[in-house]
């Protein structure tokens, strides 16, 4: 054991194995999600565009929306332009600095990404609950800060984690995912990782846990709310604004939870593979999709941009 601590004290990379040895599925995995990354892209710039360019579009729920879209292209980013080089390339290595940074970057932005979405609900309670009192706590500046709060928390959040992962000895170099992610890294660890796993579970249990209370909570009390509300139409129509998030939030947080609560002894990497891709590459491209077609402001701004812009040309 000391000579293969001393060995991976001067590791200066990994390597990135992916989702499996078949070559002759690797083109057709590579295809599948180079669509997946294309249209996750296409799909958050085009929510991006149609909320910056019309002004009805301009309030907090929308603002919160154009940084959910922000942070999916982004961290879509981080993930999938190295995953799909594994499909093609022989050398899957990844050197520590890149996969320092990969990690980094992404927990910091699925921090952020849980707390977003914990103002979005939080949002949509002051909207249906107490809609007298929305303008006047749901300000331009107000929002602004609570944007910056999830940022900032997640990058605290990240940190603590990136550090306390890099700081451990690695019996192995050879990674069975296809990113830089703590469980992952975990189990090529030859230290002790009890540390480690406490640090997991509190963040996660405080940030993941905290903002799907939030979440919940949330959404009870605007339940509670429609059921009051006598005409069907109104019922509806407000649900309509609440359904969209709630399918996002339940498919997020539950990939989430599957993964980073789990004891390392009950760990399974195919099944934890599987779960990773929800969170990590199919929520970003459904996001726009789901928002689009369970929202008619949106879908009415985009066919106006769009008949503004073939007018033009």
């Amino acid at each position: 054991m000391k000579v293969a601590e001393k060995n991976v004290s001067h590791v200066t990379s990994f390597v990135l194995l992916g989702f499996t040895a078949r070559s002759d599925i690797l083109l057709l995995l590579f295809i599948m999600f180079l669509v997946i990354y294309v249209l996750t892209i296409f799909g958050n710039s085009v929510i991006l565009h149609v909320i910056y360019h019309s002004s009805q579009l301009h309030r907090p729920m929308y603002y919160f929306l154009g940084n959910l879209a922000l942070l999916d292209i982004i961290y879509c980013t981080v993930i999938s332009p190295r995953m799909l080089a594994t499909f093609l390339v022989k050398d899957k290595s990844i050197t520590l600095v890149s996969c320092v940074l990969q990690m980094f970057l992404f927990l910091a932005l699925i921090s952020s990404e849980s707390i977003l979405l914990a103002l979005m609900a939080y949002d949509r309670y002051l909207a249906v609950c107490r809609p007298l009192r929305y303008q006047s706590i749901m300000t331009g500046t107000f929002c602004l800060r609570l944007v910056a709060t999830a940022y900032c928390w997640g990058l605290v959040q990240s940190f603590f984690h990136t550090c306390f992962t890099f700081t451990l000895k690695f019996c192995k170099s050879d990674i069975d995912y296809f990113f830089c992610d703590i469980p992952p890294l975990l189990k090529l660890s030859c230290s002790d990782t009890f540390i480690n796993e406490l640090v997991l579970f509190t963040f996660c249990g405080v940030n993941e846990g905290g903002s799907a209370l939030v979440v919940v909570v949330s959404y009870i009390l605007i339940v509670s709310s429609i059921l009051r509300i006598r005409s069907d139409k109104g019922r509806r129509r407000t649900a309509s604004t609440c359904v969209s998030h709630f399918l996002v939030f339940t498919l997020y947080y539950g990939s989430l939870f599957f993964i980073y609560l789990k004891p390392r002894w009950r760990r399974s990497v195919d099944v934890d593979r599987v779960a990773s891709v929800v969170y990590a590459v199919a929520i970003p491209m459904l996001n726009p999709i789901i928002y689009s077609l369970r929202n008619t402001e949106i879908r009415l701004s985009f066919l106006k941009i769009f008949r503004a812009a073939f007018n033009r040309s």
